[in-house]
């Protein structure tokens, strides 16, 4: 009777498909297989008459970087290999898997700099335009290719503004570091350019950080990613000091409560505490016996709603929980002190200003 009962069990066991399932559920576009892994519903596709003319691609644009994504199902029942695509230089692979807008999609990501996998640059006296290309190769079995390759192009356009122009500049002299709140998440990337342009939109190169003319304008400028509207970009203070490490006792210091502090060479604020930028200038000087100077400056995210964050406050009333910034070295022309020099003139009378300043100032903290 038992053994009766068991080859009942294992009849209906045999003639019963069992259901594949997957987790988690597919697309729209897809079927789960008997693998119970989600595949593309070649039927539907097929049953649909697409072909390679109805491939498209999405293009995502954020500032540094942009990618490209295609649809997975649709190029691989068309007997494409989206995995495998490139962009316009081969070398520059690694397609994610990944899902955007209910379809599943494979993307890549560059960085928008001119060169960078193949990518092209136009610019005009308002826009920068990026340009790149994607390749997906046909299937390969056995070495027999079942399609063609399909080459779809892509750009993405920017207005130039403080920090796109960061994106076209050969070696910029910048830095950058990371920004929080302390109590609301997002990315804090926050970046301190100099820029030689009062529309802050001509980055300073590495090449040009060098001799530069003494009391010519440096301009600097922060942004910061960091997406929370209640927040805006402060700096605290910024101080300037011949050595690396700005650690000595000689120092001039250029902004102090938010503020430019009128102890130094021509220091204007120009903004502070009233959005996701800052922006102020500073003459260019050096220190007499020294090289080089170095700029720091201690920033933070403010929480527009306490009222203070554009206003100048005294040393007390300074947030502690601050983030250090620093550019340099930068070093001026040699200084003619000849009496029909007038650059000659304009540097001896800076350089002897700041020497006063940095005497009183460290009479001040002894």
């Amino acid at each position: 009777m038992l053994s009766l009962l068991s080859s009942l069990v294992l009849l209906a066991t045999v003639g019963t498909a069992v259901e594949a399932y997957c987790t988690p559920t597919c697309l729209a576009d897809e079927i789960c297989n008997n693998s119970s892994v989600c595949a593309a519903n070649t039927t539907y596709y097929q049953s649909l008459g697409l072909n390679v003319n109805n491939v498209s691609a999405a293009v995502t644009c954020k500032g540094a970087n942009m990618t490209i994504s295609v649809g997975k199902n649709l190029l691989e029942t068309l007997r494409y290999n989206p995995s495998a695509s490139t962009l316009s230089q081969s070398n520059c692979t690694g397609a994610v898997l990944d899902i955007l807008q209910g379809q599943r999609v494979y993307s890549l990501t560059v960085q928008t700099k001119d060169g960078v996998c193949g990518n092209t640059i136009t610019k005009n006296s308002t826009h920068v335009t990026f340009a790149n290309s994607i390749l997906i190769p046909g299937q390969n079995s056995n070495g027999i290719i079942a399609a063609g390759n399909i080459s779809i192009q892509f750009f993405c356009a920017y207005n130039i503004t403080m920090q796109t122009s960061l994106y076209i500049a050969y070696k910029p002299v910048m830095t950058t570091q990371t920004l929080n709140s302390g109590n609301s998440g997002g990315d804090g990337t926050t970046t301190l350019a100099a820029y030689t342009s009062p529309t802050y939109t001509v980055p300073l190169e590495q090449s040009q950080q060098q001799e530069l003319p003494v009391g010519s304008s440096l301009y600097f400028g922060m942004t910061t990613q960091f997406p929370d509207p209640a927040f805006v970009l402060r700096i605290d203070q910024c101080y300037a000091t011949p050595t690396s490490d700005g650690s000595g006792s000689i120092r001039v210091q250029l902004i102090q409560g938010g503020c430019p502090t009128g102890n130094g060479p021509n220091i204007q604020v120009v903004e502070n505490g009233v959005s996701k930028e800052v922006r102020f200038s500073v003459s260019s000087f050096s220190f007499q016996g020294y090289g080089s100077v170095y700029i720091f400056c201690d920033a933070r995210l403010c929480n527009a709603a306490s009222g203070s964050c554009s206003k100048c406050a005294s040393a007390r009333e300074v947030s502690q929980d601050t983030t250090q910034f620093s550019l340099g070295p930068f070093t001026v022309q040699d200084i003619d002190y000849s009496a029909g020099s007038q650059m000659g003139l304009s540097g001896s009378l800076l350089v002897g200003s700041l020497m006063c300043l940095l005497t009183h100032y460290i009479s001040d903290i002894m």
